[in-house]
């Protein structure tokens, strides 16, 4: 029976440890698509933006869930699209002055984020990178958004932000990256999942049919409902609690393994 098969891109597909997708899930999915299943990126990023077209590029996915289920697209059709209120955007950019924190997105390659010296220190890092191009928070304001992303200092920092931000916007929720070195900044109601529905409407398929690999907490919706959800190796514990099976992490070739486990390739 055809599966669709959803993969988180960070840390699930892409290795930030080597700044690649590893080889062996790349032959994997390749594999998987032989077998005739469907392939989805479901990622918390905007796959069309210029940092991360590459990425899908490789891939080379039957479909894409956008920054947790705002945006969904079937090729170059879009079924689904619903951006940010521009005034929310204004009262949290305010807020993330008043609160020390970084808070912004990406146009393009460049960043545009308040307190951006936090994600540039978080770059070099965790990227080994120098620089890229940061503009004036100004541009956040004629601009449309999916999503945010915020960032402390550390991962405590994070934390407290994350937890400011959902106590000061109850319509909001920040599930935390990997070790919460950020998190989004989405609607309360929009998962991953939701996105996932979308595509199940269209390819005629249901929830039993889909099997989800993920590491962080913005999967945790569409690890709970698919047929089967993985859990990464290197996934935060309360995700593979919440698993109906843990593969191996994403640099001991865990996609390969989870799909060969799975009886798919």
């Amino acid at each position: 029976m055809r599966k669709m098969v959803c993969f988180d891109l960070d840390m699930t597909l892409l290795d930030h440890a080597v700044k690649k997708i590893p080889d062996s899930a790349l032959e994997a999915i390749r594999q998987l698509k032989g077998q005739g299943h469907l392939v989805v990126i479901a990622s918390g990023r905007d796959m069309d933006n210029e940092l991360s077209r590459p990425w899908a590029k490789e891939v080379e996915p039957d479909a894409i869930v956008h920054s947790n289920g705002q945006k969904v697209t079937v090729g170059q059709k879009v079924l689904k699209e619903d951006f940010m209120d521009s005034g929310l955007i204004r009262r949290l950019t305010e807020f993330a002055w008043e609160h020390n924190f970084c808070l912004g997105f990406n146009i393009g390659r460049k960043g545009c984020y308040v307190h951006d010296e936090i994600i540039r220190d978080r770059e070099r890092r965790v990227f080994k990178e120098p620089d890229r191009e940061f503009i004036p928070v100004e541009n956040l304001f004629s601009h449309s958004f999916y999503a945010m992303a915020l960032f402390g200092w550390n991962p405590e920092e994070t934390i407290r932000a994350a937890r400011l931000v959902e106590e000061h916007f109850p319509e909001l929720k920040c599930p935390l990256f990997s070790r919460n070195e950020g998190a989004d900044v989405i609607y309360r109601n929009v998962s991953k999942a939701d996105g996932i529905r979308t595509l199940l409407e269209y390819y005629g398929m249901e929830e039993q049919d889909v099997v989800a690999f993920g590491d962080s907490m913005n999967d945790l919706e569409m690890i709970r409902e698919a047929g089967i959800g993985v859990a990464m190796g290197n996934a935060v514990e309360a995700l593979k609690a919440e698993a109906d099976f843990v593969t191996k992490p994403i640099g001991e070739e865990g996609i390969r393994y989870g799909l060969e486990k799975l009886g798919l390739i």
